[in-house]
């Protein structure tokens, strides 16, 4: 359970790890265009699950940094 509190944005009220979720989804966009010039997709058998445990990695990582 994190610490920080519920953050009330106009009325709405936002709990903690959706900003954690927003901060790992742009974390994994900027990741992901910088690999894919690299051509280690080549080297992937499937993209999307990669994709997929690469944002959930980043997930893990920035909500470890959060608590």
């Amino acid at each position: 359970m994190s610490l920080l509190p519920v953050m009330v944005i106009f009325g709405l009220s936002f709990p903690p790890v959706f900003f954690e979720i927003l901060l790992a989804l742009v974390v994994f966009f900027l990741l992901r265009r910088v690999l894919q010039p690299t051509g280690i997709y080549d080297f992937v058998w499937h993209p999307a699950l990669f994709n997929t445990a690469l944002y959930c990695c980043l997930f893990y990582l920035i909500s470890c940094l959060f608590v």
